[in-house]
């Protein structure tokens, strides 16, 4: 067993912001490929979503980390046969490294998509005409598949799943149990599914729990620096008893070392090679509602001591700081948030509010602009709007 390693909360900052890629400034050079999945297999994932206000969530992380860059990269990593990248249940539906998806299977929460134990004949049948379908024809949607099968639309508006028809049901099912993966979405957002063999290179078999557990732990720990069980166990919504029980034979072995952070009482874990950077770069980033560095409330009240709440499901009237807002961070610390809409008639980002917090030291605006300015060029927008 390791000693323990004590840090003041200004050193568990930098070590969490590091394991995010967010502690050197941005490359300021063309982003490649390469680059892409190199950052990513950092984060290990990014988390999907579809609402598109300024741009959807996967693409903002890797602006705010890398600045201006193709997302047609993206598309296509997340796209190509035998990625390293691919979509899986993570913390939600994620882009994830692909060879993490063999260890979440056993372990993602979202089993009410797998309804495989209670089809008829007639779904089972469905099912094999669907698997044989895919083999010949990689890459096509549940919607594409329902016109080549015949199979009808649901008429039952009470339908479990959100009125899917039977072949989004079962489509849905095969993808959580890891025979069939995507090979990226189309513009409707839709998931094209392929084998997985055809994704990944190989068919897919679910890891033994404890050993996809032992590596889940140990991916989270590298992607978020260090963190208390329920931060470990929140970046792949892993349940928290099991994940607590596996950091204590971890830290037995010596494989993870048990720490304490300065004002927080909960013991917290890390890997025995975790590094302290020294500093931090002093860069502005916005980072979306659904960015990995802040999807984990609680730990970034916890260790930032910034509150934040996704307000996009709050009824207008009620909401305190707008729709879409994005956190801003400064070096080390969350300076502030703001409210962003990408007005593409009007060829403008428009700031519908600008919410600062803690003291200024003269340059958080003009910062916060330059990094506007960025995202607009980024979007092909021609202009920022704001009241800054």
């Amino acid at each position: 067993m390791s000693g323990q390693r004590h840090l003041s909360l200004m050193q568990a900052r930098r070590v969490a912001l590091a394991a995010q890629s967010l502690a050197r400034g941005k490359p300021g050079k063309p982003v490649t490929q390469r680059a892409l999945s190199r950052l990513h297999a950092s984060l290990a994932q990014v988390q999907i979503d579809s609402i598109n206000v300024v741009q959807r969530a996967h693409y903002l992380a890797y602006f705010a980390r890398l600045g201006h860059y193709d997302t047609a990269l993206l598309d296509r990593l997340v796209s190509s046969p035998r990625s390293t990248v691919t979509e899986y249940w993570g913390h939600e539906a994620s882009y994830l490294c692909a060879e993490l998806v063999p260890s979440l299977i056993p372990w993602q929460r979202r089993r009410w998509v797998d309804r495989s134990e209670h089809f008829t004949d007639s779904q089972h049948q469905l099912s094999d005409a669907i698997l044989s379908y895919l083999t010949e024809r990689p890459g096509v949607t549940a919607r594409e598949i329902s016109k080549a099968l015949e199979v009808p639309a649901t008429t039952d508006r009470e339908h479990w799943g959100w009125n899917w028809n039977e072949t989004k049901v079962i489509t849905e099912s095969l993808f959580a149990q890891g025979k069939i993966l995507s090979l990226g979405r189309n513009q409707h957002f839709e998931r094209r599914f392929a084998l997985a063999e055809h994704v990944i290179g190989r068919p897919l078999e679910a890891e033994e729990s404890e050993t996809a557990l032992r590596r889940l732990v140990t991916t989270s720990l590298q992607a978020q620096g260090l963190g208390t069980a329920h931060c470990v166990a929140d970046y792949f919504r892993l349940p928290v008893h099991p994940v607590r029980q596996v950091l204590r034979g971890m830290v037995d072995d010596g494989s993870v070392v048990l720490g304490s952070v300065a004002d927080i009482a909960e013991a917290v874990y890390l890997l025995p090679e975790t590094r302290i950077p020294r500093k931090i770069d002093d860069q502005l980033r916005l980072l979306s509602p659904f960015d990995p560095m802040i999807i984990n409330r609680r730990r970034l009240a916890k260790f930032f001591g910034f509150d934040y709440r996704v307000e996009i499901y709050v009824p207008q009237a009620q909401r305190q700081y707008g729709y879409y807002v994005f956190p801003i961070l400064r070096g080390d610390r969350f300076i502030g948030r703001v409210d962003l809409k990408a007005d593409r008639a009007a060829g403008c980002l428009r700031v519908q509010s600008y919410h600062p917090e803690g003291e200024d030291d003269g340059t958080h605006r003009s910062l916060l602009l330059d990094e506007l300015n960025e995202m607009a060029r980024w979007l092909s927008l021609d202009r920022v709007e704001h009241r800054l």
